[in-house]
């Protein structure tokens, strides 16, 4: 972040300048781990990288920028042709290519990547059925034999009830109950454990993991509480007025949820 973006982030949260930038300095640590556990499972790729779900491209960009080489080439997949067709203007980088695609339909041919990543996705996963062995198939089937599929996400670990026990937790239950609103199910928040059981389900080898253990992020609870307010027309519009009742829950246990940040894990491991 540059001074304004830290400034304008600490009076949304109702935070000192002071109180942000020692936050972001605890975080340092945490992104030197992460950058060596990168620099690791990327050693070696010389296939395409597919990445999974951009979303508004923040690794996407990161991963340009540090981990594909100058020669390289990553895939990302977004469903919405909108938000697909932003990315690429956004993004001028010809080592990329967004593929208007989920992770079960992928428009390449069997083992053409050589490493498929998914950052803070999967436990957002939506899908009729809640079978993500199956919706994730498509991508074991692009990676190359030998191949190394990661997963950097939010765990549960630490919490006997990650709901009532971290605002970060009780505001990932949100998802769960938005996807129900469309006779779907969401993954949700997953123990470390759960995510070793899925990598061996789908065939993964050598799997390695790593915890970083994330501090509480100041002013979490103002900071959301005030960009679901601002989100809330368009909840409504997309979801009916029965979307209300979920925001309004939230809201209310917000106030008596203690503001403790969940983990992240990176769980990775090779195909055989």
């Amino acid at each position: 972040m540059d001074e304004k973006e830290i400034s304008s982030w600490a009076e949304a949260s109702g935070i000192s300048v002071k109180q942000a930038r020692e936050y972001l300095k605890k975080l340092e640590p945490l992104d030197k781990k992460e950058d060596d556990i990168l620099r690791e499972v990327f050693s070696g790729v010389t296939r395409p990288v597919l990445e999974l779900s951009a979303g508004r491209g923040e690794f996407t960009r990161q991963l340009l920028e540090k981990y594909i080489k100058p020669d390289g080439k990553l895939y990302t997949t977004e469903r919405l042709p909108e938000v697909a067709e932003k990315l690429t203007a956004d993004i001028k980088d010809k080592r990329l290519e967004v593929l208007v695609s989920d992770s079960s339909t992928l428009p390449l041919p069997d083992g053409s990547a050589g490493l498929v990543i998914s950052r803070a996705a999967l436990h957002d996963f939506v899908s009729d059925d809640g079978d993500v062995v199956r919706a994730l198939k498509d991508c074991v089937r692009v990676l190359a034999p030998g191949g190394t599929f990661v997963i950097y996400d939010k765990i549960k670990d630490g919490y006997k009830d990650v709901e009532t026990g971290s605002a970060e937790g009780r505001m990932e239950k949100m998802n769960v109950e938005l996807a129900a609103l469309e006779g779907k199910m969401c993954w949700g928040l997953h123990y470390l454990k759960d995510y070793v059981s899925l990598m061996e389900e789908m065939g993964f080898a050598d799997i390695k993991t790593s915890i970083l253990v994330m501090p509480d992020q100041p002013g979490y609870v103002r900071y959301m509480t005030g960009n679901l307010h601002e989100r809330r027309p368009a909840y409504v519009k997309r979801w009916g007025e029965k979307v209300n009742a979920i925001l309004d829950s939230l809201a209310a246990d917000f106030q008596k949820t203690p503001p403790r940040a969940l983990p992240m894990a990176f769980i990775w491991g090779k195909k055989k």
